[in-house]
């Protein structure tokens, strides 16, 4: 299964209704196996096991993605899986018993069989081993009547330890199942991996829809400009910014000439190819920072942080004469040349001065600019109270 820290989890054991979804997740976020995969728990990011005292132990591993933490992918396996590994390394002529123990020295499972009850030790006897387990990562100890091997497993934070007789443990027959048991720990190791491979490119491709669909929300499809929902995004970071620096922001308002002619003469298509070709000459024209987009069919709007009046203008009249210049081919080996109409407007963001105002001004100059004759860029007007300085 993946759990993830977002609210959701991925299973191959379902939950019978829907009803007991939300406490299923509430359960798998409190496991050990979850959280001791955080990044303070687990710093190297490995794979870790965890026996919960039920009857299955978990491997899991935390999914890791430019350096967050989305959640954890869990493997459980049954006891019995792992009671029938131990019972099957031991032929008729052993002797003694195999006992697997966690990293707190909690019995797991054992070889015994027909529900037997597995030796145990006495509390002297119990640290004894604990001490020498910890200093040495394979053994053998003399505990009383009792002979112990054990062994430190990889891929498992836990400990193999055969309990036999002296004799039997003087033949040293310790490596079949240690060997046994560290092919299965590989085996679950490599699922749990492939596993994390699978999930792990889930959610990168999840987050690439996810940067695709904001992409797509805030810029138009056509000409690949901010749309107008985007460009009122942006325009509120950069009004911001000049209320607080103080430093002036322009506004270009930016309509083609006589484009309904194109799409009555020429078809959509055109239109489509004259849209495009004008949004590339915008972008090009601008500089870093500054911000264009396309607010209405043919109308684009332009914002120019720390820009003055007298820049914008400027910057306006170098869109105008690439679009005027520039010789636009259309299907079937016909040619096109456009033209525009520019409205210019600046300040300093205050109270009473918004993004919204400037492009009204701007607006207007536009259409004062397609009253004078089209093809030209307006950046004044007879207002007395006029933002622009």
């Amino acid at each position: 299964m993946y759990v993830s820290r977002a609210g959701y989890f991925l299973s191959t054991d379902a939950p019978p209704d829907t009803a007991a979804i939300i406490t299923r997740f509430e359960d798998l976020l409190d496991a050990d196996w979850f959280t001791g995969q955080s990044p303070t728990k687990n710093p190297a990011r490995s794979v870790h096991w965890f026996a919960d005292g039920g009857d299955h132990v978990t491997a899991s591993i935390p999914l890791d993605y430019q350096h967050y933490w989305y959640g954890t992918i869990a493997l459980q396996f049954p006891l019995n899986q792992l009671k029938k590994q131990l019972e099957d390394s031991l032929t008729d002529e052993d002797q003694g018993e195999y006992q697997l123990f966690d990293n707190q020295f909690r019995l797991i499972t054992a070889s015994t069989t027909n529900n037997a009850t597995p030796q145990s030790f006495s509390d002297a006897h119990r640290q004894e081993l604990i001490q020498a387990v910890a200093l040495d990562p394979t053994g053998n100890l003399r505990l009383g009547s009792q002979f112990i091997s054990w062994q430190k497993l990889k891929h498992f934070d836990g400990v193999l330890i055969r309990i036999h007789s002296l004799s039997a443990g003087l033949d040293g027959d310790f490596g079949t199942i240690s060997i046994v048991i560290a092919l299965l720990w590989l085996l679950f190791t490599t699922m749990v991996l492939l596993s994390w491979m699978v999930i792990r490119r889930m959610v990168r491709n999840m987050y690439q829809m996810q940067n695709s669909l904001q992409w797509q929300a805030w810029h138009d499809p056509l000409t690949r400009l901010s749309n107008r929902g985007g460009l009122f995004e942006q325009a509120k970071k950069l009004t911001a910014h000049s209320q607080q620096t103080g430093e002036a922001l322009a506004v270009i308002q930016i309509d083609l000439d006589h484009f309904k002619q194109v799409n009555d003469r020429y078809g959509h298509q055109a239109g489509d190819r004259v849209l495009t070709h004008v949004a590339r000459l915008i972008s090009d024209t601008l500089r870093v920072g500054d911000v264009a987009g396309r607010v209405g069919g043919e109308e684009f709007c332009v914002i120019l942080p720390n820009t003055t009046l007298a820049q914008g203008a400027a910057i306006a009249e170098r869109i105008r004469a690439r679009i005027a210049a520039k010789e636009i081919l259309l299907a079937k080996g016909r040619t096109l040349r456009m033209s525009a109409s520019l409205g210019v407007s600046s300040g300093v963001v205050e109270d009473m001065m918004n993004f919204e105002l400037l492009q009204s001004v701007a607006d207007n100059r536009l259409y004062h600019a397609k009253r004078s004759g089209r093809n030209q860029v307006c950046a004044h007007d007879d207002y007395q109270d006029s933002p622009s300085q």
